[in-house]
């Protein structure tokens, strides 16, 4: 998978040997050069354990994408900040 093809808010399948044992699902929130950050969404049974140890965060190489599924907002526009 390529950068260009994830965005913020996608769902996506993906399999990292390293850290759960089976394929999964989660929701892009944070997209970077190489990788991207999941909530972990969707999960294997026995990969109860490792999605709890991780918070149901993961940081992944696009790389470990199965599938996107959609969902996200392409290129979505920068809020401007509130004055505190």
């Amino acid at each position: 998978m390529n950068k260009e093809d994830i965005h913020l808010g996608d769902t996506v399948t993906a399999k990292v040997k390293e850290d759960m044992d089976a394929q999964f699902t989660g929701t892009v929130q944070k997209v970077y050069e190489n990788s991207a950050l999941l909530t972990i969404t969707d999960y294997d049974a026995g990969d109860r354990q490792n999605a709890t140890e991780l918070n149901f965060k993961i940081v992944i190489n696009f790389k470990a994408i199965v599938k996107n599924l959609g969902g996200g907002i392409p290129n979505p526009e920068p809020t401007p900040e509130e004055d505190k």
